[in-house]
C-alpha cells in the first residue's frame, strides 16, 4: 500500500512545484508599461487591467514637402475617388493647399491656396466632398473640385462658429455623421446637420480602465499632448486618436468609454508640436516637421 501511494504523492508535489515556478515567471513575461515597447509590430502587453493594450511600432511610409507659406500644418486628407492627398496649411486663405498623388508627387500648381483659413479638413463619404472648418466664425465649408481634383472655389455649408474656440480643428466621425473637436480634457461632438453641440466624451488620458485612472490636470495635458488636433480612425474601440508629444506616440481611445485601447509608437526624429501639425488619412498617421516643412506619414 505504501509503495503505491508514495509515487502518487511525489507526482503531486512535482506538479505543484512546476505550477509555482510558472506562476513566478508569468508576471515578468506579461507585465508592460504604456509607451515602453520593443519587438515585433502588433505586440500586445497587459497593463494590469481586464484588457490588453495593443501596441504597434509604426514605420515611415511617405513624405510630402510643403512650400513656403504658413508655419503650421492644418491637416492631410485623402480623396478615395480622386486618389489624391490634400495638405492644407493653417493661418491664412492664401497659404498653400498642396495636392499629392499616391506616390507623393505634387499635382497642384505653385499658386494653389486653401481659399479659406483652414483648421480642420476631411473627406465626407456621404457627400463625396472635401469639407472642413475654418478659423473663428469662418464656418464649415466644402471645396468645388475641377476634373483633375483641384479645388476651384469653396462653398460655406455652415455659417458662424460651430466649434469650441477660434482655432479648433475638426475631424469627421463618418459613423455618426458628426464633427469632433478637442476641448481641453474632453472631446465635443457637433452634428453636421446644422444643429449645435450634440455631446461630450470624457477622455481618460493614459488609462485603460477605471483602475488605471490617476489625477490628470489641464497643466498635465498641455505638457504631454498636442492640445489642438485630434484624429478619427474609424477603428472599432479605438476611434479617437491623440498625439502624446512626450512619448512620441499616438494613443487611441474608445469613443464610447473614453479609455485607451491602442498605442502607435512613432519613430520620429524631429520636434513634435504642441498644437496643429497632426492628422490622419488613408490609414496613415501624419506629423508635420516644421523645420523641414514636410508632412511625414507613418503606418
Amino acid at each position: 500500500m505504501k509503495k503505491s501511494v508514495l509515487p502518487f504523492l511525489l507526482l503531486i508535489l512535482l506538479g505543484l512545484s512546476a505550477e509555482t515556478a510558472a506562476q513566478k515567471k508569468k508576471p515578468a513575461a506579461v507585465a508592460g508599461i504604456i509607451g515602453d515597447v520593443g519587438g515585433d509590430n502588433n505586440e500586445k502587453k497587459n497593463n494590469g487591467g481586464n484588457k490588453e493594450l495593443k501596441i504597434i511600432s509604426a514605420e515611415k511610409v511617405m513624405e510630402m514637402k510643403i512650400p513656403e507659406g504658413g508655419a503650421n500644418g492644418a491637416a492631410v486628407t485623402y480623396h478615395p475617388k480622386e486618389k489624391l492627398y490634400y495638405a492644407a496649411q493653417a493661418g491664412n486663405m492664401n497659404f498653400p493647399l498642396v495636392i499629392f498623388n499616391e506616390d507623393g508627387d505634387v499635382v497642384s500648381g505653385d499658386e494653389q491656396a486653401t481659399l479659406i483659413d483652414v483648421r480642420g479638413l476631411w473627406y465626407n463619404p456621404k457627400t463625396k466632398q472635401l469639407e472642413g472648418n475654418g478659423y473663428k466664425d469662418f464656418g464649415w465649408f466644402a471645396y468645388d473640385l475641377d476634373k483633375k481634383g483641384i479645388p476651384e472655389k469653396i462653398n460655406i455649408k455652415k455659417e458662424g462658429s460651430s466649434q469650441p474656440d477660434d482655432n479648433s480643428a475638426g475631424v469627421l466621425n463618418t459613423d455618426a455623421n458628426e464633427v469632433l473637436f478637442l476641448d481641453g480634457l474632453n472631446v465635443v461632438c457637433y452634428s453636421t446637420d446644422g444643429t449645435d453641440k450634440r455631446k461630450s466624451i470624457q477622455i481618460h488620458f493614459g488609462a485603460m480602465n477605471a483602475g488605471d485612472i490617476a489625477i490628470f490636470s489641464q497643466a498635465d495635458f498641455e505638457q504631454t499632448y498636442n492640445t489642438r488636433s485630434l484624429i478619427y480612425t474609424g477603428i472599432k474601440n479605438a476611434e479617437i486618436g491623440l498625439l502624446n508629444i512626450a512619448k512620441k506616440q499616438v494613443e487611441l481611445y474608445d469613443s464610447k468609454t473614453g479609455y485607451m485601447s491602442q498605442v502607435i509608437k512613432l519613430p520620429i526624429d524631429f520636434e513634435i508640436e504642441t498644437y496643429f501639425n497632426f492628422s490622419f488619412s488613408n490609414s496613415i498617421y501624419w506629423v508635420f516637421d516644421k523645420q523641414k516643412r514636410k508632412w511625414v506619414g507613418f503606418k
